[in-house]
């Protein structure tokens, strides 16, 4: 691992968008059930007084101030993908809202560098990016009213992540950039929110221009990973955990932890390394790819986990045991109460209307080709179902394949560009 790439453990996503020679600006937005969120906000360096730069005092962070209005200028690209062609006169850059999946944050999109991270590539071609962070990771843990500390922070599940989240999100875009409305990419979890958005505020259709599904969640009975399959048999060991044992957040991310997991793999033999490897993420995401870098595993291991409530991980249970996409399961008395039924009822995928492109891919441990169909099947607008061509792309593949570029976000270039 190069020494650049070890100071990188330790960096935020605005210190890894800096060293990489964009602009980082950090947006904090407040939610209608009082957390606040980050969202990240990647700007290419000075192309002029319209460009979208800033002065020094704000490149790295602007904290939700009703004046600090930017004004928004790049050429939207009309060559092939991948490549920018500057025009004499700037138009507006669209803006797109980019959502992490479980367990993870804005960093997923950095992670891989210039030219090849998902960030930069649709910044290189003239978008104007946001990247979410949603409540419970490492970069969204303030409540107005409850710390971390206290389980009512994190009662919360993908539900309310897709009610409140995405909507106070996409609101605060709006306002930011004076446009109508957006692009959203979604990836795992990230597609789950906002089926469930959309299900339960159809309003936000009009928000949305295109929607881009990623290793889509949605139906899950299919599903492969040996560690999901193994967690699921003791959902109800989980539901005890976090009910009586106080175990109320998952996978916490912090410094020290970041750096004992980089030492430890950079200072692992190869052989082990390797099998650390497949513990931590073939078993969830699917055998036999040639995707990531193994170099990249202290990098990644520093930013990954960042953290999840107890509450998404059951729900995902849930979900895999009822062979249904439905609301939180509380038990028949508290369901009674909230649902006015006994069982959840099913989040209703038909008034997902906005056009809709699903990428999946054959070796996706957890987005089995029979569960996408059947969403596929539910979603009233689906312009783009494609299976990604190599047979072994895995599900962080998407995240840190050395070939993503080509292989997935040339296609998602082409989809946003199409629906401008």
């Amino acid at each position: 691992m190069s020494e650049d790439n070890h100071d990188e453990v330790h960096m935020t996503t605005p210190e890894l968008i800096t060293k990489h020679g964009y602009i980082a600006e950090t947006h904090h937005v407040w939610t209608e059930d009082g957390y606040r969120l980050e969202l990240h906000r990647v700007l290419r360096k000075a192309q002029g007084r319209n460009s979208g730069t800033t002065s020094k005092e704000t490149q790295n962070e602007i904290i939700s101030k009703p004046d600090s209005e930017h004004l928004l200028g790049s050429a939207q690209s009309e060559s092939p993908p991948l490549q920018v062609k500057e025009e004499s006169t700037p138009k507006v850059r669209l803006p797109i809202l980019i959502n992490h999946g479980l367990l993870s944050s804005s960093a997923d999109w950095v992670l891989l560098g210039p030219q090849k991270a998902l960030a930069y590539v649709l910044c290189d071609c003239g978008f104007d990016v946001w990247l979410a962070n949603v409540r419970g990771n490492t970069y969204s843990q303030c409540h107005k009213q409850y710390s971390t500390k206290d389980k009512e922070f994190w009662d919360f599940s993908w539900h309310e992540i897709g009610i409140y989240d995405l909507p106070a999100m996409i609101d605060y875009i709006l306002e930011k950039t004076h446009q109508t409305s957006l692009h959203y990419i979604g990836y795992s979890q990230g597609t789950t929110t906002f089926y469930v958005m959309c299900s339960e505020r159809p309003e936000y259709n009009d928000k949305v221009k295109g929607m881009v599904s990623m290793a889509p969640i949605a139906f899950l009975s299919n599903q492969r990973s040996p560690l999901i399959k193994f967690i699921v048999r003791f959902y109800i060991l989980m539901e005890w955990g976090s009910a009586y044992c106080n175990i109320h957040q998952w996978f916490p991310r912090n410094r020290l932890q970041a750096k004992a997991l980089g030492t430890l793999i950079r200072n692992t033999p190869g052989q082990l390394t390797k099998s650390f490897y497949s513990c931590w993420f073939y078993l969830v995401a699917g055998f036999g790819s040639n995707q990531l870098d193994k170099s990249m595993l202290p990098l990644i291991f520093g930013h990954f986990p960042g953290g999840s409530s107890a509450k998404q991980i059951i729900h995902y249970s849930q979900v895999i045991l009822s062979d249904s996409f439905r609301k939180f399961d509380y038990g028949t008395s508290k369901n009674l109460k909230l649902y006015g039924s006994s069982q959840p009822p099913k989040y209703c995928l038909e008034r997902v209307k906005v056009p809709v492109a699903v990428f999946y891919s054959e070796n996706d441990f957890l987005t089995q080709a029979a569960d996408v169909q059947r969403l596929v099947e539910k979603l009233p607008n689906v312009v783009i179902k494609h299976k990604i061509e190599y047979s072994k792309f895995n599900h962080i593949d998407y995240l840190w394949g050395r070939d993503a570029k080509t292989l997935l976000y040339a296609h998602i270039v082409d989809f946003i560009k199409k629906y401008n």
